[in-house]
């Protein structure tokens, strides 16, 4: 049985040190700026001169060819389909990024943090199972991370409804599939990330080694992006539905697997 006090306390720990650690304080409110902020708002201000969009927008010229019209509403001008495409399709993805670099900065931290502040031998000897402990580490980043996303998926939808309803008659935003993607694929993918870091961080000796395992997760998503881009794959509500329930299945693997496999001993004799 896992004592919901303890995972507690731990998780609290936890936040505590981030909330001291400017490092990792910083990027958290960089990176929802530019993804939320910053994209979103250049589109819509653009949105009348599809050209320019096209032009400052790496790919999406080839995006809005391969786009199926199946996928557009019907009865949109010119100007209204490109914006309409970037904001529901092409930003779509690239939002999944901030759930899993959240994430990849906060888990990183997990006992690797502990090592290089020295009391990660004390958390060790601690009443805390070997489940307990890697679950308290795994939530502490994974919460934050989510509640990041849906805080920034909140302002996406109010900045582009504001931005964008005069040029697109109205309130567009948002669908199914992002629906999909912020309440559900985003906790998932990023319990996903934080697991495999919070493994790798019990054997690596730096932080940078054990942030280098959000590769392995940024890598398929980067694999959507492109896929979407040139057409090969559109992410719409079925895909992220498909996705989501995989990625279930996967976590829950993953998670008794770096359970299992977790160590003390090795972990204290490192020091």
């Amino acid at each position: 049985m896992i004592n919901r006090h303890r995972v507690q306390a731990l998780m609290r720990k936890d936040w505590r040190e981030l909330a001291r650690n400017k490092q990792v304080i910083a990027p958290l409110v960089i990176l929802p700026l530019v993804f939320v902020i910053l994209m979103p708002g250049a589109v819509l201000l653009l949105g009348s001169d599809p050209g320019l969009l096209t032009t400052m927008v790496a790919g999406l010229g080839g995006f809005l060819d391969n786009l199926p019209v199946r996928a557009l509403p019907a009865g949109y001008s010119a100007e209204q389909l490109t914006v309409y495409a970037i904001i529901v399709y092409f930003m779509a993805p690239l939002f999944l990024l901030i759930p899993v670099m959240v994430a990849s900065l906060t888990a990183s931290s997990s006992f690797v943090g502990e090592k290089e502040r020295g009391t990660i031998e004390g958390l060790l000897y601690t009443p805390l199972t070997d489940r307990e402990l890697v679950l308290g580490k795994v939530l502490a980043s994974v919460i934050p991370s989510v509640l990041l996303t849906w805080a920034s998926f909140l302002v996406y939808t109010v900045l582009v409804n504001a931005l964008g309803a005069s040029l697109m008659g109205g309130v567009f935003f948002p669908t199914w599939t992002w629906v999909i993607s912020v309440l559900a694929l985003a906790p998932l993918v990023a319990f996903l990330a934080t697991c495999l870091i919070v493994a790798i961080s019990g054997r690596s000796t730096t932080m940078q080694g054990a942030q280098g395992t959000v590769v392995l997760i940024v890598l398929p998503v980067l694999a959507l992006i492109v896929g979407q881009a040139t057409g090969l794959v559109l992410f719409d509500a079925w895909i992220a539905g498909i996705a989501a329930a995989a990625l279930l299945v996967i976590d829950v693997a993953v998670f008794l697997a770096v359970v299992g496999r977790f160590r003390r001993e090795p972990i204290i004799t490192r020091l």
